[in-house]
Order: structure tokens, then C-alpha cells, then sequence
């Protein structure tokens, strides 16, 4: 369960994402005020967030059930590119709207913006080691 690789992928996937709620996404200053865009800014793109940090706990501890992680990886993965589609969404269109208001405004995008594309990658590492691991027991059943 805890020493295994996808372990340490899908926590990983759990702290960046959770990161990721609380820090910001966007600052942008408009007539001297600065201001900051969080994912909870817009309570939709909080809740896709924080189920992309939740779900990776699930899976860890459904170890006994191989494919139901594979299964729950793979709606990771869907919310994940939500998550991606959302923050650039919202990120780039407050940074433009910014832009457009006020000549003397600046905006500018945050790197945790681009951390769910890095955990799909963990992810898609997570599913290959737990495939691995299905598929060494399955041989080891074909021995019996």
C-alpha cells in the first residue's frame, strides 16, 4: 500500500493540487489596486479542485482493488483536464479583460496554473505501476 511508487505519485498529484486551491492563479492590477485570482474565487472551479486533491486518497487506499483504481485514475485524469481547462479558462480571460480595461494595468499568469497538467503525468505514471502490479499478480495466479 504505502511503499508502492503510485503511492508517492498519487500524493504528489494530492499536495500540488491542493496547492492549488489556496494559491493564486492569476495577479492582476488594475488603476494601482492589486488583486489575486484563487480557485475559490468562482466556487466550481474550488470544488473541481479540491475532488482532484480528494480522489488520489481514495485511491490509495482502495489497494486491494486494482482496477477500481484504475477506474478512479482514469476520472482523475477527466477532472484534471477540467481542472487545466478551468484555471487557463478563467486566468487568461481575467488577464485580458484586465488588459483591455486599462492601458496602465499588468497581469500576468502563475506557474501553479500549469500543476494539474503535471499531475496528469503522475497520473499516467500512477496507472502504469498499478498495471504492473496487476498484471505480476495475475501471472503469479497462472503459476498455481
Amino acid at each position: 500500500m504505502l511503499q508502492r511508487i503510485q503511492t508517492l505519485y498519487l500524493l504528489a498529484v494530492a499536495v500540488l493540487m491542493t496547492v492549488l486551491c489556496f494559491v493564486p492563479m492569476a495577479h492582476y492590477a488594475v488603476d494601482g489596486i492589486e488583486q489575486e485570482l484563487v480557485a475559490f474565487d468562482f466556487w466550481w472551479v474550488g470544488v473541481v479542485f479540491a475532488l482532484c486533491a480528494l480522489v488520489p486518497f481514495v485511491v490509495i487506499w482502495l489497494y486491494k482493488n486494482r482496477l477500481a483504481q484504475i477506474r478512479f485514475l482514469c476520472a482523475e485524469v477527466v477532472l484534471l483536464v477540467g481542472a487545466q481547462i478551468f484555471s487557463l479558462w478563467y486566468s487568461i480571460g481575467i488577464t485580458r479583460a484586465v488588459e483591455a480595461e486599462s492601458a496602465i494595468s499588468m497581469s500576468s499568469i502563475t506557474t501553479p496554473t500549469f500543476f494539474p497538467v503535471v499531475c496528469i503525468i503522475l497520473v499516467w505514471l500512477a496507472i502504469r505501476a498499478i498495471w504492473k502490479d496487476e498484471m505480476l499478480v495475475r501471472s503469479l495466479d497462472r503459476i498455481r
